[in-house]
Order: structure tokens, then sequence, then C-alpha cells
């Protein structure tokens, strides 16, 4: 049976997972700066070779898998992390992100590779701060907002715009399970830990999350050369959606 906190000690707790958080974010904050100055460095002076990029995304790719694998064993375990800093998720994501900017920079170059990783660590605060909702919300448009501008980059070829299409495919199917489980069984588990659904969930709001995201990637693929008027307008529209959402926890 769960021990009941006193008042005392639930103020005490909020008060240790807060700090918890501060310090997460701002480990994701220091990573953010070193990627962006990295990738201003390559971007103004050196360009690396075909076998360096090579190398770094199959050290970054390993990396990637022993994080996911270390992340799935540790799901499935009932060891409280909460009070952790670095942890098994924590660690995928820096490496998922690494990987990912190896990925993108030789073909999308430092700015627009730049731009995602905000957008990635964006979505890493939101996830820390903000209802699951939300973060479902912003994984959707972000996702959307990121695959288009890769499918648009001149010089990607068809297979890599199929490439990223299908993991854009995924991203939203996994997406639109989860918010499907929360809208109609309340909650939603990963390995031992259960997602619950949170008070007052929004479905307007993550429907039109979704939207904007199918429309950025496939208006982009339709129209072409508008990839900056369709991300405007989803970039926008989540803006608004983060207002509410911030009104909504003061």
């Amino acid at each position: 049976m769960e021990k009941k906190l006193s008042k005392e000690e639930r103020i005490k707790e909020k008060e240790r997972l807060s700090t918890v958080i501060s310090n997460k974010m701002m480990v994701v904050f220091v990573a953010l700066v070193v990627a962006i100055m990295a990738l201003v460095y390559l971007g103004g002076r050196y360009v690396p070779s075909v076998k360096v990029m090579t190398a770094a995304q199959i050290v970054a790719g390993v990396l990637t898998v022993l994080a996911l694998v270390w992340y799935a064993i540790s799901a499935k375990s009932a060891k409280d992390l909460k009070y952790k800093i670095i942890t098994p998720a924590l660690l995928l994501g820096l490496a998922a992100s690494v990987l990912f900017i190896t990925l993108m920079y030789p073909t999308m170059g430092a700015s627009r590779t730049i731009l995602s990783v905000i957008a990635l660590a964006v979505l890493f605060f939101v996830y820390e701060i903000y209802p699951v909702d939300f973060f479902i919300c912003s994984a959707a448009v972000i996702s959307g907002c990121i695959s288009a501008a890769i499918v648009d980059s001149h010089g990607l070829t068809l297979f890599k715009k199929c490439v990223v299409l299908i993991v854009y495919a995924l991203v939203m199917a996994l997406c639109a399970v989860i918010f499907t489980k929360l809208v109609k069984n309340g909650k939603f588990k990963i390995g031992e830990k259960t997602v619950k659904k949170p008070f007052g969930m929004s479905t307007v709001a993550v429907c039109i999350g979704f939207a904007v995201s199918l429309i950025s990637v496939i208006g982009t693929l339709a129209l072409g050369g508008y990839l900056i008027y369709l991300v405007a307008v989803a970039c926008v529209t989540y803006f608004v959606i983060a207002i509410i959402y911030t009104v909504k926890l003061m």
C-alpha cells in the first residue's frame, strides 16, 4: 500500500521534482548550444568528407541502438527514475538527436539542421512541462514541419524522400494510437509505466495539430515552393495552441 504523504512532504516532493526537471532542461539546453555552435562552425569553415560523415553516422547509430536497448530494459522494470537527471530516456533522446544531425546535415546544410534541432529541443521542453495531449500535438506539428523541410530539399533522392515520409507516417501513427487510447481508455501503458489522461484534455487542439502537420507535408509535396508559407501557418497555429495551454497551466 502506497504511503500517504503529508502536506509538507508533498510540497518537498514537488520542489524536488521541479529541480530535477530544471536540471534536465539545463542539460538539454547546453547540448543544444553545443550542437548549434558545432553546426555554425561546420557551415562556415569546414566541409566534412563523405568518409567522415559516414563514420559519424555509424557511431551515432550504434549509440542510439545501445540507448534504445537500455531504455527498453528500463521501461520493463519497476525502478523509479523520476528523481534521476540522467535517465535512459534522456540519453536516448540525445543519441537520436546526434544521429538526426549527422543524417540531416549533409543534405540540408547548417541552417535547416539548426532550426530542426531547436524544434526537437522545444519538443523535449514541452514533454517535461506540459500535459501529454499538448506533447502529442507538438510531436505531430514538429515532425510535420521537419519532414516538409526535408522533402522540399533540392537534390534529395526519391529513395531518401520515401524514407523520410515513412518515418513521418510512423511518428504520426504512434501519436494517433497513443491519443486514441487516452481518449477511449483514459490511459496508455509503456512497459511498466502508465501515462494517464490529463484533466481537461483538449481533443480539438490535438486534431488541429494533426491537421496542420498533414497539410504542411502534403502541401509541400503537391505544391512545391510554398514550404515557408505552409510551415509559417503551422507555426502560427501551434503558437496559438501553446498560448492556450500555457494559460490553462496558470
